[in-house]
């Protein structure tokens, strides 16, 4: 089992990957073609601050209302903060929406807890069923930032957030897309570890200049990206919020 503390979102989103680049043969449990995988991982953050720009890593305005339409049934969302306020549980849980086709949703639960009934709830536990590492996470790690900050703060102050992940894993293809925000040079990547083999073999094979622009979508718009073929407009994690979507969407 991975366990791993950090100071708040923008810290385990960087330093996460970057020690899976800096450290592969202990981190990564095992790998298929591009990916590679570890299992049964626990991450804890002190603060939910987050100011992550999705825009680094590929990704477009619409990817909060698709975050919102995977995710969120606001209906449920607004008793659910109701709830809390009355309850005399130590802990209560919000379920996300969940796909029925295919393996189901990444994401399955955030159960708030406390060790005072009468108290605030202090802490939040995040319920995976999977994850990419290096990309959907940061998308995620803004959702739940926004989950955090319109709690009522009335009946929560929230004094660290958990993270529980049986399966996550990391794309050799897609990382090469904004491989420099990790900031670890290329030189000094351990090419024994399948994985590492993997991204090294991608990167020289379709992310130098002069390579090929795949037909595979997700792929060539990691190639773009690097390659300066592309930009990706600024999407600040305070761009975006849970009521502000529904909300203005409901107008």
């Amino acid at each position: 089992m991975l366990v791993r503390k950090y100071k708040d979102f923008d810290d385990l989103f960087l330093n996460l990957t970057k020690e899976i680049l800096e450290n592969p043969n202990e981190l990564i449990d095992y790998s298929s073609g591009i990916l590679g995988y570890i299992d049964n991982m626990v991450l804890a953050t002190k603060s939910w601050d987050c100011t992550l720009d999705l825009g680094d890593f590929g990704y477009a305005k619409n990817k909060w209302n698709q975050l919102m339409r995977t995710y969120i049934d606001y209906d449920q969302l607004v008793k659910f903060r109701e709830r809390i306020k009355n309850m005399s549980g130590l802990s209560f849980t919000y379920y996300f929406k969940q796909k029925k086709i295919n393996n189901g949703s990444c994401l399955i639960a955030i159960v708030l807890s406390r060790q005072d009934r009468k108290g605030k709830w202090t802490k939040v536990n995040v319920l995976y069923r999977t994850t990419e590492i290096q990309r959907r996470f940061a998308a995620d790690l803004v959702m739940i930032h926004h989950f955090i900050e319109e709690l009522p703060k009335e009946i929560c102050d929230i004094q660290r957030v958990i993270f529980y992940m049986p399966q996550s894993y990391i794309s050799a293809m897609v990382i090469n897309g904004y491989y420099d925000y990790f900031g670890v040079p290329r030189e000094n990547l351990d090419d024994s570890n399948p994985w590492i083999k993997s991204l090294i073999s991608v990167h020289k094979r379709s992310f130098v200049p002069g390579s090929r622009i795949t037909t595979y979508q997700s792929m060539a718009r990691m190639q773009k990206l690097a390659l300066g073929l592309t930009s990706y407009d600024s999407l600040d994690a305070d761009d975006f919020g849970i009521d502000k979507h529904f909300q203005e969407g409901s107008k």
